[in-house]
C-alpha cells in the first residue's frame, strides 16, 4: 500500500498473518516529489512578492516539446479555496504542452498568515487588490524556469480569480488568453466590467452554469474577443470540474489554440511602456527583468496597443562597473 501526502512522504506497509495475531511491517520512505495530479507530478515551490508575502505554489514542469519551448499558464483559485482545486485541469494542460503554475493566493492555503487569513475572512478589498502582486511574483518565477516560452502566456481564474486575472491582463499585455470560470462583475472590490474593456487583442473564454449566465454575457458586451459557454445546472467555479462533461479538455484545447505555435520573430517591451522592441535592440538591456515581457510578433504587440520603438537604442553595452540608467522601464 502506498500513501502520499503534500510533503511527498510515502509509507509502504505489508501485513501477514502469523500464529497468535497479525504482524504489521511498515517501511517509511521519504521522497522529494510533490503531489500527483492525473499522473503529473508537481514540484512544491515558493516565492516572495514585492510587498513581502511568501506565496506557495505547485509547479508542473512541461513535458519535452517537439518544437520550441512550452507555453506558460498560471492558475488563480476561488475565494476560500486553494491551489489543489486545479488538480483535475493539470493533466489536460500538461498534455497540451503547458508549463503549469498553480498558486495559493495570499490569505489562502499555505500562503496564509494570521493577518492575511483574517483579512480574507473579513473580505477586506485591499487584500484582494494586493493579490495582483501575487500574480506578478508568480510570473517572475515561472518565466525564469528552463524550457518555457515567455511569448506564449495564459491565465485561468475561477470566481474572484477571474477578477484578478482580468485586471492583471489589462496591465500585462503579454497575456495571450484567459479562461474565466464563473466570473462576476464586482467580486470583492474588483470592477471586472471596467477591467475587461482594457483587455484588447486577446482571446477570452468565459464559462458558467445557467444560474450565473448574466455576468459572462455582460462582460462579453464590455470586452472584445470574448466567447461565452453556458452549461446546465448551478455549479460555481472549479466545482464545475467533473460536473460539466469535457470541461477540462475544452479549456486545454482553447488555450492551446489561443497561444499558438512558437514564434520565430518575437518582440519584447516593458510592462510599464506602450513601446515594443526587437530582441537585439539596445533598449532591451535597460528594461528591468521583472518588467520585461514578450510578444510573438510585432503584429501581436500592435494589436494590443503597443507601437514600435523609434530608434534601436544605445549601442554601447554597459561594462562590468557600469549600470544601465533606469528610465522608468
Amino acid at each position: 500500500m502506498r500513501i502520499e501526502n503534500r510533503n511527498g512522504r510515502a509509507r509502504r506497509c505489508a501485513a501477514r498473518a502469523a500464529t497468535g495475531g497479525v504482524v504489521v511491517i511498515c517501511v517509511a520512505a521519504f521522497e522529494v516529489a510533490g503531489a500527483v495530479a492525473g499522473g503529473v507530478t508537481s514540484r512544491p515551490v515558493s516565492f516572495t512578492t514585492s510587498d513581502g508575502q511568501r506565496i506557495a505554489a505547485d509547479y508542473y514542469a512541461p513535458r519535452p516539446a517537439e518544437k520550441g519551448d512550452a507555453p506558460m499558464v498560471i492558475l488563480l483559485h476561488m475565494y476560500k479555496s486553494d491551489r489543489t482545486a486545479w488538480v483535475p485541469l493539470v493533466a489536460p494542460l500538461h498534455e497540451a504542452g503547458f508549463a503549469v503554475l498553480a498558486l495559493d493566493l495570499r490569505g489562502h492555503g499555505e500562503s496564509a498568515t494570521t493577518a492575511t487569513r483574517d483579512k480574507v475572512e473579513q473580505r477586506d478589498p485591499q487584500v484582494f487588490r494586493d493579490m495582483q502582486n501575487d500574480v506578478l511574483a508568480a510570473y517572475d518565477w515561472l518565466a525564469a524556469q528552463p524550457g518555457v516560452d515567455r511569448a506564449r502566456f495564459a491565465l485561468v481564474g475561477a470566481s474572484v480569480g477571474c477578477s484578478i486575472a482580468l485586471q492583471y491582463a489589462g496591465r500585462d499585455r503579454s497575456v495571450d488568453a484567459l479562461v474565466c470560470l464563473s466570473p462576476g462583475l464586482n467580486y470583492l472590490g474588483y470592477d471586472s466590467a471596467g477591467d475587461v474593456h482594457q483587455v484588447t487583442g486577446r482571446q477570452i473564454l468565459m464559462v458558467a452554469t445557467e444560474d450565473e449566465r448574466d455576468a459572462p454575457y455582460t462582460l462579453q458586451k464590455r470586452g472584445t474577443g470574448v466567447d461565452v459557454k453556458i452549461h446546465p445546472g448551478s455549479t460555481h467555479g472549479t466545482r464545475m470540474f467533473g460536473v460539466v462533461p469535457g470541461l477540462e479538455k475544452d479549456i486545454a484545447a482553447f488555450l492551446k489554440r489561443a497561444v499558438g505555435e512558437p514564434s520565430l520573430t518575437p518582440v519584447c517591451g516593458s510592462i510599464k511602456s506602450n513601446v515594443y522592441h526587437t530582441l537585439d535592440s539596445g533598449w532591451v538591456r535597460e528594461i528591468a527583468p521583472t518588467n520585461l515581457r514578450y510578444y510573438s510578433s510585432a503584429q501581436e504587440a500592435e494589436a494590443r496597443g503597443l507601437r514600435a520603438a523609434k530608434s534601436p537604442g544605445p549601442e554601447k553595452t554597459p561594462g562590468p562597473l557600469e549600470k544601465a540608467p533606469d528610465r522608468g522601464r
